[in-house]
């Protein structure tokens, strides 16, 4: 802002509205200002003084201030918008990056779900083939418990079968048999045992 064209529009304006009313008075007898004993043309160039001084004054000692005083408003508001500017920038990243780290955790926690549920699905495949490898074996083990157990009854069923049949046939004879005809008589009835217990 420069003081000089302020200054003289300053000085201008004055003269404008000072002129008529030097005019005026300078026709009447007896001013206002009579007790100064100045003739009033005289007021209007000592306004004019005063008010050169007074510009002359502000330019020199209060407008350096003043503008000092403004320059560093303006600087200060400058540097607050700039900051502004700056820290909303730096908002926007942080939240850019908060959306991406987000959608990154988000991307983990669904893959730690599905790696959940496949670990899950392989221990129930695994938790259902060992069961039936166990139901496989404890049939296997029942099997050969019962086989052995039949093998067992079927030789008693066989030894007494025996007993039985040289019973009833030394009752049949009603006499006693020799040890001969026993082991004879013997083995036949084994023969016919176990061609009844093939048969069935």
């Amino acid at each position: 802002m420069r003081l000089i064209p302020l200054n003289a529009l300053a000085l201008l304006v004055v003269l404008a509205f000072a002129s008529p009313v030097l005019a005026a008075e300078a026709g009447q007898e007896g001013g206002k200002l009579d007790f100064l004993g100045l003739q009033r043309y005289d007021l209007g160039i000592y306004t004019l003084i005063v008010f050169g001084l007074l510009i002359f004054v502000l330019n020199k000692y209060a407008w350096p201030k003043i503008k000092v005083g403004l320059e560093r408003r303006e600087a200060s508001i400058k540097g607050a918008l700039e900051e502004a500017k700056r820290e909303r920038q730096e908002a926007k990243n942080v939240l850019e990056q908060a959306r991406k780290q987000l959608n990154e955790t988000a991307l983990q926690v669904k893959a730690m779900l599905d790696e959940a549920r496949r670990d899950a699905d392989n221990l129930r495949t695994e938790q259902r083939e060992i069961g039936v490898k166990e139901a496989q074996a404890e049939r296997a083990r029942a099997k050969r418990e019962i086989e052995t157990r039949m093998a067992g009854l079927s030789k008693d069923v066989y030894e007494q079968a025996v007993t039985l049949a040289a019973l009833m046939a030394e009752k049949a004879l009603r006499r006693q048999v020799s040890i001969s005809d026993h082991q004879r008589l013997l083995d036949e009835s084994l023969a016919e045992l176990q061609s009844a217990a093939n048969k069935a």
